[in-house]
């Protein structure tokens, strides 16, 4: 702006006009920018089509790791040996790459369903062995098939002690590591069973191993019906349906709820006494994780959620958990879920790793194990504005009730009942660098938006005591000169701005 060219009226109109319109931007910024903040949030956080969250929903926006611990028995021989404990040795951890994409999504707002492509890379830099480390381990088909005719007649009984010797069964199973993780191992007795084609025990292949036919499978998990979000945050996230149902049909009652998230998206504005759920699809249930504390991770302030004795209690602390147990089975004491309705109903087990948080007397019968409350636990750490997880570690251990049976030859001399531990699971993520960074910029923008409204406000208040001021004292630009071809504006001036001539 030229001040020569403006007249006294037109600086006035621009100093005060200005300094008025910045006062009031800056008084409504510090006032209503965070509310108006938290809207647009709000608004963009809605999960649709090349929605602000897509991108980093339908892909594994951060690294992702999936670690093994496969525990190895030492002396099988023993078996039968009354002086000698079973001893299970851990080895590991063998991990992997852990990439998932969500694919055949169908929109129908406000849910959308997709199915879960996971994609597994074994990575030997971050492995402590090989997946050519040989692995021994309980003959839990042989367990499995015991189990199940355990309470039946005994001419049944009789005819399964027949096929577990003459088709295969054992005490144990000796096979490479890559063999019992992703890779699989022919087994005679599931060959025999998958070749009677029952549906009393549907078997559809005769190899096995823990995650066979999963890698790169877009159907091993099931398909996931979530809430957007849209039209009620409060909801975002929330599993609807799993494989097209409400209800898992493995426990009963509220036990076999579909309910939680699928740990990647989360509602916002979390309260601090609200759970955590998350939805496990290979347990087939919902765990639990409670906030134990306030944590601040790269100066952001976030919340650490961990698992407790509630997470897998079986009604002993909370009645309402008493569904988990399943029928005509004796109920596990607390810290242990029974597996079998997903397991084919064999004798399997899931509980912290080392059963860690559950009763001595899993661990009573064996050597080896030795929870750490440290290691062994499972946590998620959120941001709670926008509920956003900035680390997690979630993990599992699968084991086996290994027992005497009098009537199946192979079990029938067993020196100890025991649990044995056959592997763990676990899944680790951290917030890259980049997403840590947008992060805090996302919130700090209530802020930002406050400070430059403050900022504004004072600017505005300055010019107008300014221009005050100089209107006071008669010092606008061009104001005490008088064009002397101008009898009027001179006549105006004299006697009047006296100060105009000190």
């Amino acid at each position: 702006m030229c001040c020569d060219c403006c007249s006294v009226r037109q600086q006035k109109f621009w100093v005060f006009g200005l300094g008025s319109f910045l006062l009031v931007l800056g008084t409504v910024l510090l006032s209503a920018w965070p509310s108006l903040c938290r809207q647009l949030m709000r608004s963009l956080l809605p999960l649709a089509p090349n929605s602000f969250v897509y991108k980093a929903w339908v892909t594994t926006p951060t690294p992702a790791y999936t670690t093994f611990y496969l525990f190895n028995w030492t002396n099988p021989e023993d078996l039968n040996n009354a002086e000698v404990k079973p001893n299970f040795e851990q080895l590991g951890p063998y991990t992997f790459s852990d990439y998932k994409e969500k694919v055949d999504l169908l929109w129908q707002q406000p849910e959308v369903t997709y199915y879960g492509r996971r994609v597994w890379h074994f990575l030997p830099e971050k492995s402590n062995g090989s997946l050519d480390d040989v692995i021994v381990t309980p003959h839990f088909p042989t367990l499995t098939a015991a189990r199940y005719v355990r309470k039946r007649r005994r001419t049944l009984r009789k005819i399964m002690n027949f096929a577990l010797n003459r088709e295969g069964g054992g005490t144990y199973m000796s096979h490479k590591a890559g063999q019992w993780l992703f890779d699989g191992f022919y087994d005679e007795l599931i060959d025999f069973v998958e070749r009677l084609h029952t549906p009393l025990m549907p078997v559809f292949s005769d190899h096995f191993g823990w995650f066979y036919r999963r890698n790169n499978s877009k159907t091993a998990e099931g398909n996931f019906t979530i809430h957007t979000g849209r039209g009620d945050l409060s909801w975002m996230g929330e599993l609807q349906l799993w494989n097209g149902s409400a209800h898992t049909g493995y426990y009963g009652g509220e036990c076999g709820k579909v309910n939680g998230s699928t740990g990647e998206l989360w509602t916002p504005g979390r309260q601090w006494h609200e759970t955590i759920s998350i939805f496990l699809p290979d347990a087939a249930r919902y765990i639990n994780l409670y906030s134990m504390a306030n944590v601040t991770v790269q100066g952001i302030a976030a919340w650490r959620y961990e698992t407790s004795q509630l997470t897998f209690d079986n009604g002993q602390l909370a009645p309402d958990t008493k569904c988990f147990c399943v029928a005509k089975h004796e109920c596990p004491l607390n810290g242990v879920l029974d597996f079998s309705p997903v397991a084919m109903h064999g004798p399997i087990y899931v509980s912290h790793p080392h059963f860690h948080m559950t009763d001595e007397f899993y661990r009573r019968n064996t050597t080896g194990l030795q929870p750490n409350p440290a290691e062994h636990g499972m946590y998620v750490v959120m941001e709670p504005t926008l509920g956003i997880p900035l680390s997690l570690k979630g993990q599992v251990m699968i084991s086996a009730l290994v027992q005497r049976d009098e009537a199946i030859d192979l079990l029938k001399n067993i020196a100890y009942d025991h649990y044995a531990p056959l592997f763990v699971i676990q899944l680790y993520a951290d917030l890259s660098d980049d997403l840590i960074s947008l992060l805090k910029l996302a919130l700090s923008v209530p802020q930002i938006g406050q400070f430059t409204g403050l900022a504004l406000l004072i600017i505005g208040i300055v010019m107008l005591i300014v221009g005050i001021v100089v209107t006071k004292q008669h010092k606008w630009h061009n104001e005490c000169q008088i064009e002397v071809n101008d009898p009027v504006q001179a006549l105006e001036t004299d006697g009047v701005n006296d100060s105009c001539y000190r």
